[in-house]
């Protein structure tokens, strides 16, 4: 795991360099990387998060540009508010079948 962080920090670094209005770092815990702006970008969002350091940027390049992140149809994992399945119907409640006695 520390060959993961260290090669994701560094990633994390090269991206910072190209986005100098971000603060960019990798996530040691989450394994993700994440982009905290400085200003806010025009579309609202001040903050992005992706699996890749080219996914970051890409999603960083479309706030900076006014185009919000839902509107993104490169998402790769599922948001927060995808919804659940329909909890099933409960069965109906058996007795025990009775034996003549």
């Amino acid at each position: 795991m520390a060959k993961e962080h260290t090669e994701g920090a560094a990633a994390a670094r090269a991206l910072a360099a190209r986005l100098p209005g971000w603060t960019v770092w990798y996530g040691e815990h989450t394994r993700r990387f994440w982009a905290l702006s400085r200003t806010k970008g025009r579309a609202g969002a001040s903050h992005a998060e992706a699996a890749t350091a080219e996914e970051l940027e890409r999603t960083v390049r479309r706030i900076e540009d006014g185009v919000p992140p839902q509107a993104s149809s490169e998402r790769e994992t599922p948001t927060r508010e995808t919804p659940r399945p329909a909890a099933a119907e409960p069965e109906p409640r058996r007795e025990p079948a009775r034996t003549a006695g």
